[in-house]
């Protein structure tokens, strides 16, 4: 299930570029002022999470050094995942005082809309880069490496890491498979928090392969750190959505 919010904020701020932290912690807030339970149960699963979302989606706006100024204080955000109970519970949350708080903005929730899925997918674009590591020895020993997608390595772990998640999803042997060619990227270094930085890639893409595997990764997203706000993509072809306006230019 995918959801869209339109929000709205009065204070006219300028949003810094590494914002998924304050985002992650916002929906997890949305998430613990509905069912707390549920909230430590997901907090505290340590392999995948299950979810995605997008960074926001400034569509009128000026690009500054230190963020992105909103020209009419409105941004859009998208909210992903193949589990119902996720988003219920964030929607319950929402509706408590129909409030987002992204670091100091605060943002009100103009409109929310559930997203159809795609019944096909061809070419994909993301609205928050993809991130995937490996490990490679060095003298110090081993040390985690950020994977780009001029390294064959990116292709292997990013079909690999989708069906591990789609095995602890469903809990069942992962039989399906896809390719996918890379049509353009980017490599973005983004600061989750602190000193903590990831390399990761702004990328379209084509797929083609088993639906459901593809589904699986449009709905929890694609890559690592989805719950922290990586791997989410649109179906650009998707003329169903306003996610269409979303040019395949990065």
């Amino acid at each position: 299930m995918r959801i869209e919010l339109e929000l709205q904020t009065d204070n006219f701020t300028v949003i810094p570029y590494n914002h998924q932290y304050y985002l992650a912690s916002a929906i997890y807030n949305k998430i613990h002022s509905a069912n707390p339970a549920y909230a430590k149960r997901l907090h505290n699963y340590q392999k995948f999470k299950f979810f995605t979302f997008s960074l926001l989606q400034i569509r009128k706006r000026v690009i500054r050094k230190e963020g992105i100024e909103t020209i009419d204080g409105k941004a859009y955000l998208y909210i992903s995942s193949p589990n119902n109970e996720f988003i219920e519970n964030f929607v319950a949350g929402l509706l408590e005082d129909g409030k987002l708080r992204v670091g100091n903005v605060e943002f009100f929730v103009r409109k929310a809309k559930i997203l159809p899925i795609p019944k096909k997918f061809n070419i994909l674009k993301t609205i928050s880069p993809i991130y995937l590591k490996t490990m490679i020895e060095t003298e110090d020993g081993l040390k985690t490496y950020d994977l780009l997608p001029n390294n064959s390595k990116f292709y292997e772990n990013l079909k690999n890491n989708l069906k591990k998640k789609y095995e602890a999803f469903y809990n069942e042997k992962c039989d399906m498979n896809f390719e996918f060619e890379v049509l353009k990227f980017r490599p973005k270094r983004m600061r989750i928090k602190n000193d903590i930085y990831c390399r990761c890639s702004e990328m379209v893409f084509k797929v083609w392969g088993d639906y459901d595997l593809i589904k699986f990764g449009y709905e929890c997203g694609f890559g690592e750190k989805n719950s922290m706000g990586f791997g989410m993509v649109v179906n650009v072809e998707d003329k169903n959505q306003k996610n269409k306006k979303l040019k395949t230019k990065i």
